[in-house]
């Protein structure tokens, strides 16, 4: 195959921040969530770190974003940080009812 890739092993939605791979809309709606909270000066989770990380999780479910502060931080001013910077993107944001650290997000409905 050499340095190329052929066409049909490329990711359909290219490549994320960090050469993640694109592979499905789902993939790349949650890449925007990820550049929405970066252009928001919000820090993504690593190994490094504390910050944001994002879930696709199933088709027709919301993605999930959580905050990665330690259990003893409250939580709470940085996801206000991530609602604002989310809901100003025209995405809907609401509580995870069961996990205090996650917000459940849903793309804008597009016409």
């Amino acid at each position: 195959m050499g340095i190329m890739e052929r066409e049909e092993e490329r990711p359909q939605f290219g490549y994320g921040r960090g050469e993640r791979p694109l592979w499905s809309a789902r993939d790349r709606d949650a890449e925007v969530i990820r550049e929405v909270l970066h252009g928001a000066g919000r820090p993504a989770f690593s190994d490094s770190e504390d910050g944001f990380a994002v879930e696709s999780g199933d088709e027709g479910a919301p993605f999930l974003v959580a905050c990665t502060i330690d259990e003893w931080t409250d939580a709470e001013p940085e996801l206000q940080r991530y609602r604002v910077a989310l809901t100003n993107a025209r995405m809907r944001v609401e509580p995870d009812p069961e996990d205090r650290k996650t917000l459940q997000v849903w793309m804008p409905q597009t016409a």
